[in-house]
């Protein structure tokens, strides 16, 4: 399936089947485009497919992730020149985003972790886990094994700002080690005066950050008050967007597949 077959698609449909948003799908192929005409500048032959079924092709493989095999039949390519552009457009557009314009937000696309948005706003984190392949090795299958999914995952700790939305920090580990050591590892160098908003995963983050909240746990001796339970109410509503993120990393499938 080409990018004819899609381009007339509306855009929620086209969103749904490409997995990013139309207008930032365009962006993505005049990245592409451009660096093809650079490629040829000095002759060499144009490949088979335009620009826009190159970057199409490279979302296929993120999102269903096929063999190359299969890929190249959707396409009308062999095998190995299946492969050969999906590693050139992706090392194309990872080049790009380096030098991209700030105003374009390729949070959702990269790995990123910088901490420099102002202090004072509060940030949300989150943990999601996605399922990987089993490794032969016994220690490395343990290490990737999460007791609570029963499967070998990798978590993925999302942190973004509640006013912009965006994502400021990603972190990864082994689906065995818990939430908040991933947290306590990956947030050495942060100032401590920055608010957070976590899940009940994260009991104790006020000791680390003191300006932190997590739902209050109720206990057989000491029930939830009226007040604990608009407090819980409050930040399971305010963390929602977080989740919406964490549904964004799911739909490319191949960034969290392969060990």
């Amino acid at each position: 399936m080409k990018y004819d077959t899609i381009c007339h698609f509306k855009n929620q449909k086209f969103k749904r089947k490409v997995g990013i948003p139309r207008i930032l799908f365009e962006i993505l192929v005049e990245v592409v485009r451009d660096a093809l005409i650079k490629k040829h500048e000095k002759g060499g032959r144009n490949p088979d497919l335009s620009p826009e079924d190159l970057l199409l092709m490279l979302l296929t493989y993120y999102r269903e992730y096929p063999t190359f095999l299969s890929l190249g039949v959707q396409f009308g390519l062999d095998e190995s020149n299946a492969w050969r552009w999906v590693k050139w457009t992706e090392q194309i557009l990872f080049e790009s985003v380096h030098y991209a314009d700030q105003d374009i937000d390729f949070g959702t696309l990269i790995n990123i972790s910088i901490f420099d948005a102002k202090k004072g706003n509060v940030r949300i984190v989150d943990v999601t886990e996605c399922t990987t392949q089993r490794s032969k090795n016994i220690e490395i299958q343990k290490e990737y094994y999460s007791g609570k999914k029963k499967k070998h995952t990798l978590k993925i700790q999302i942190i973004i700002d509640e006013d912009t939305k965006k994502i400021i920090s990603i972190a990864f580990e082994k689906g065995s080690v818990h939430d908040f050591k991933l947290f306590k590892e990956s947030t050495k160098e942060i100032d401590k005066d920055i608010s957070f908003l976590a899940d009940s995963g994260y009991q104790g983050i006020e000791k680390i950050f003191k300006h932190s909240n997590t739902p209050k746990k109720k206990s057989k001796n000491n029930p939830l008050t009226d007040e604990d339970k608009e407090l819980n109410h409050l930040i399971s509503t305010t963390s929602i967007p977080v989740e919406h993120v964490n549904c964004q990393v799911k739909i490319f499938r191949d960034s969290v597949k392969k060990l």
